[in-house]
């Protein structure tokens, strides 16, 4: 037994306890999370707890994290019979990291001594098991400041003070302000607070928060709440008002902190009935815009009657306005940040949209080595014509799922989706040194999801789900290819019209990834086939719409067998006999190749017909460049 407490409270979307859910629960576990956007204590009693952004599930308590780079189902805990906890990833694409810095990957479970540190996203939860000597204390020490402002009674309010606070009272006034910078900014709880102040920490007997929405003042918030009845409501224009809005508007027009004593109030031409004195204060947006009061009156009615509003008095209102500015000013700018992150989300892994958040300046157009990838579904056409709409909707969606998690599993941006096609690209917007190789692998780990396609969709195709995948490495302009209107980060250039042409290749070479020269060199600093990727010259070729021959390579695998190896190497001594013009050996070397083969290979077969063809016709001049004139 660590402890006990006599209730669980909700923190801020932690636990999913029942309200009813009272008396003497043991607590074993206590959990910090800290997050910028909120803070949070929980005190869990037994058994598993999990944190996501989705809602809870299975009737499991669940902390929900307000977070975008935490999954809707991440971690799930339980603390084990010898004291220590299991942490569960439940996440099917982000780690967690422990405060040993090592990783639990996704689906991966961990059994752990307390304390421990995870971090998810940019969330730290904290997690320890309560001390009984030191409980006690901390609990005071938290509830002090909020047990003060629950009772009014208890507070010395400024009237009462005179001029010399003492280091209590100054205390005290700072923890009321806190506390209303604490609250989430523009909530409910927000503005009730510092309306509550008004009467608990200056001593007046009503408060109002006020926002100024198209030339109307609109109460926010009131305390006490709700307000009282009309007073003398026999008499002529009895009921009044709330609030002046000759001295709203005048906070307004001035831009400064009003308060009237009751000689002034009573030559007011728009006296409130039964108030004796007021004071406003303006409450300024992040560009220096009156949004806004922070309103307090005084009743005749009161044991503080005939007594006006002071100088300090008014000094504090204007502070507790100072206040509401600044939480106003927090929550705008969290949620520009909040969309801008959730619009490079769309197109970037949760680091590399960090990044981007941080350092705007890299959608401006850069001149970058990048490596491009395009890929699309073989003859898709003709499958969405067996399929309804909605089937046609799913598989595209399902093969472009897949593929972007393979981007994104190595660090690539996927920039564009046309249809049953993506394009990717990496080292942009950040550096990454083996862009190339990233690229073929992410292009093999695309090719080994068709086994999945073939076995979700091929009966209902009529046919395997097959994919052509075109990479090329080269300089293009990095940014915003967009409108201003309109964000779109992409890349422009020959190097992306070469890659796209290429993947359009893989269709008549019957070859599902094929690299260009330049991506190949990057991979292997020379000619030879790369250590840890089986590739294949295939031929020079001409591409639509490309001035040039391009070199065309095969990427077969991320390691080459004997066998592939001497295949390889026959097919490039044919061709090499083809390109020297010497095509009756070359026709010798290729048939070798067709021996025992139930499926031949295409670039075989072609490179054989042309070596034949110019041995019964020799062209003048002859020209070894494979000619694909349509994409």
């Amino acid at each position: 037994m660590l402890g006990t407490i006599a209730r669980v409270l909700d923190n801020g979307g932690c636990g999913n306890h029942s309200p009813n859910f009272l008396e003497s629960i043991t607590i074993m576990l206590r959990i910090r999370v800290s997050h910028k956007l909120e803070q949070q204590e929980i005190e869990h009693p037994s058994g598993p707890l999990e944190f996501g952004r989705g809602p809870a599930r299975n009737n499991v308590p669940r902390c929900v994290l307000k977070d975008l780079y935490v999954s809707k189902d991440h971690i799930r805990i339980l603390e084990l019979e010898d004291g220590q906890v299991r942490i569960e990833n439940l996440s099917q694409r982000n780690s967690i990291r422990l405060n040993d810095d090592t990783i639990l990957a996704t689906g991966t479970s961990r059994e752990v001594a307390l304390p421990v540190h995870l971090l998810v996203g940019e969330t730290a939860v904290d997690i320890e098991r309560p001390q009984p000597e030191s409980e006690e204390r901390l609990l005071q020490a938290i509830a002090s400041p909020l047990l003060r402002q629950t009772d009014a009674r208890t507070h010395t309010t400024l009237m009462e003070l005179g001029r010399s606070p003492s280091p209590e009272t100054l205390a005290h006034w700072f923890e009321t302000v806190i506390a209303v910078q604490r609250a989430a900014a523009g909530s409910q709880e927000f503005f009730q607070q510092t309306a509550r102040a008004v009467v608990t920490l200056v001593g007046l007997d009503r408060g109002l928060v006020l926002l100024r929405r198209d030339g109307r003042w609109m109460v926010q918030a009131r305390y006490p709440d709700p307000p009282p009845p009309p007073l003398n409501q026999g008499e002529k224009g009895g009921g009044g008002r709330e609030f002046s809005m000759t001295t709203l508007e005048r906070v307004a027009r001035e831009r400064r902190t009003l308060f009237q004593s009751a000689p002034s109030m009573a030559n007011s031409a728009e006296s409130l009935l039964g108030i004796e004195a007021v004071a406003a204060a303006p409450i300024f947006d992040s560009h220096d815009r009156v949004v806004g009061a922070v309103y307090g009156c005084r009743s005749h009615i009161t044991p503080h009657a005939g007594l006006g509003i002071g100088s300090l008095e008014a000094q504090v209102m204007q502070l507790l306005a100072s206040a509401v500015g600044v939480g106003l000013a927090r929550q705008e700018q969290e949620a520009r940040a909040l969309r801008r992150l959730v619009q490079l989300e769309q197109f970037f892994p949760g680091d590399l949209a960090r990044e981007m958040e941080q350092n705007p300046h890299v959608l401006d157009g850069q001149e970058r080595e990048v490596t491009v990838l395009f890929s699309d579904i073989r003859g898709f056409s003709r499958m969405a014509e067996r399929l309804d709409p909605m089937d046609t909707f799913r598989l595209a969606r399902d093969v472009m799922d897949r593929l972007t998690a393979r981007v994104q599993e190595t660090g690539g941006v996927v920039v564009h989706y046309a249809g049953d096609g993506l394009m990717a690209l990496w080292n942009a917007p950040k550096d990454t040194p083996d862009h190339a190789a990233r690229a073929c692998r992410t292009a093999l780990a695309m090719l080994a999801d068709q086994s999945v396609f073939d076995a979700d969709w091929q009966a209902r195709v009529g046919g395997p789900v097959r994919l052509g995948i075109g990479i090329n490495t080269g300089l293009a302009l990095c940014g915003n290819t967009g409108s201003k209107t309109k964000f779109h980060y992409g890349a422009l250039g020959h190097a992306v019209n070469v890659a796209s042409r290429v993947e359009g290749a893989t269709k008549q070479l019957g070859i599902p990834i094929i690299l260009t020269g330049s991506t190949h060199a990057q991979l292997t600093g020379g000619d030879a086939s790369p250590p840890g990727f089986a590739t294949r010259r295939l031929c020079r070729a001409r591409l639509p719409g490309i001035d040039g021959a391009t070199d065309l390579y095969e990427l077969h695998a991320e390691t080459a067998t004997e066998e592939w190896e001497e295949w390889h190497m026959t097919y490039e001594r044919g061709l090499l006999l083809y390109e020297a013009g010497h095509w009756l050996e070359a026709c010798r070397t290729l048939h070798t190749l067709l021996y025992g083969k139930t499926e031949h290979d295409r670039p075989t077969l072609m490179l054989l017909s042309r070596a034949t063809q110019h041995i019964q016709e020799p062209p003048e001049p002859f020209d070894a460049v494979v000619d694909l004139g349509h994409k």
